[in-house]
């Protein structure tokens, strides 16, 4: 049975494997493998079909399968895309959780504050992820972020 606590786990390992990205990218390793492997963990694109609207998009506003995503977070496939998991920010924390738990819904929506690294900076992001049951974990099945201004 899903919890309140599986799911702030879950959303800690979605923070914390980002920022292992971005540090994999300073320090000279393979983060496009860690990218790969942070979105096979936290989404269902190998299993089903995804919904995936990033923070940080304007041409191409839905990631809806594994490249789309992967290349949001790390960089390539679309010009608009600068790797939202490489920018320099050291810190993620995690405000103000809703969830829900009902027979087989799962979803929580919260506030990411990413705090920078090079400055006292930071963006808040209002989320939300539909998340799914599955034999390795939860994983997400809808994410929508968007700034808070």
């Amino acid at each position: 049975m899903i919890t309140e606590k599986n799911i702030i786990q879950f959303i800690s390992s979605w923070t914390n494997e980002l920022l292992n990205i971005h540090e994999a990218y300073l320090s000279g390793s393979d983060y496009e493998l860690l990218g790969r492997t942070f979105i096979k963990k936290h989404y269902l694109f190998d299993d089903e079909l995804v919904l995936f609207k990033p923070t940080m998009t304007s041409k191409t506003i839905f990631r809806n399968n594994t490249e789309s995503a992967l290349s949001y977070f790390i960089g390539g496939k679309f010009s608009e895309d600068k790797g939202f998991a490489l920018q320099a920010f050291s810190k993620i924390n995690i405000e103000e959780i809703n969830t829900i738990i009902e027979d087989t819904l799962i979803a929580v929506m919260g506030i990411f504050n990413f705090e920078s690294e090079k400055s006292n900076e930071s963006y808040r992001v209002a989320f939300t992820f539909v998340l799914k049951e599955t034999k390795s974990g939860l994983k997400i099945k809808i994410h929508h972020s968007s700034l808070i201004t």
